[in-house]
């Protein structure tokens, strides 16, 4: 609606997650770096935690882009489901179809997969919310490393409840499993201040063109260095300076 108004060449910040518009912070860097060599080097369970809005969606999709065309994926993002849910749903990310509607035929169809698979290939599932997932389905996660384990990665992707959620009694032993932990912080004033630089200046602006100083440090004192409302509190800005124009700058 204002791209055209300010002379956007797209809207700068979509709360969608976009892998062009990822702005690494050294938090944000070290977790990508740290999901790519996990994957490469078959390191098993990893595990990436943040707060709601911190970017870890985004991260994810970068990922995706990032691994090599040997690494299949099998993104999962509703996980509040049973293990043979689960399953199922890592089997249709795969496109496998199984005839027999069970947990343990569901299992020999991903173990099959993954015996006749290069051995230069790996496959890495991807649970985002990783929360949400029930305790048991944790628990019945272990099964993975029985299932050809220097080929099958897990990376488990949730809020700081899921670390709670592990420090639980029932989860001791999945926990030892996991052999990468990485948080990724809230954004800091200064790394605020070049996120939203960043994303101006791939739409063709930069950020002191578009917002005075004043602007600037309101948003991030609202924000406090949460991207997702960052980009709500940029976009509604230019959104309502269209409506009601009165400057140049929000």
């Amino acid at each position: 609606m204002y791209n055209k108004f300010y002379g956007f060449s797209e809207k700068p910040f979509e709360v969608i997650p976009d892998p062009r518009f990822l702005y690494l912070t050294p938090s944000h860097r070290e977790a990508l770096d740290s999901m790519i060599d996990g994957i490469k080097n078959r390191r098993g369970f990893i595990s990436l935690t943040g707060e709601t809005g911190t970017g870890k969606t985004i991260l994810i999709h970068s990922l995706l882009n990032r691994l090599d065309v040997k690494v299949k994926t099998a993104y999962i993002f509703h996980p509040t489901i049973t293990f043979k849910e689960l399953l199922k749903t890592i089997l249709s990310e795969l496109d496998l179809e199984v005839m027999e509607e069970s947990e343990p035929a569901f299992l020999y169809r991903l173990a099959k997969y993954l015996t006749q698979m290069g051995a230069d290939e790996t496959l890495a599932i991807i649970i985002d919310e990783a929360q949400n997932l029930p305790e048991e389905v944790i628990q019945k996660l272990q099964i993975f490393s029985n299932l050809e384990a220097k080929t099958i990665q897990v990376i488990l992707v949730g809020q700081p409840e899921f670390e709670d959620k592990l420090n639980s009694q029932g989860l001791s032993q999945f926990k030892q499993r996991i052999r990468i932990k990485r948080q990724i912080r809230a954004f800091s004033g200064e790394e605020s201040m070049d996120y939203i630089n960043h994303r101006l200046r791939l739409v063709g602006k930069r950020s002191s063109q578009m917002f005075t100083p004043k602007a600037l440090s309101m948003i991030y004192s609202y924000a406090q260095g949460i991207p997702r409302l960052i980009n709500i509190l940029c976009d509604n800005a230019f959104l309502l300076a269209t409506i009601y124009p009165k400057k140049d700058r929000c």
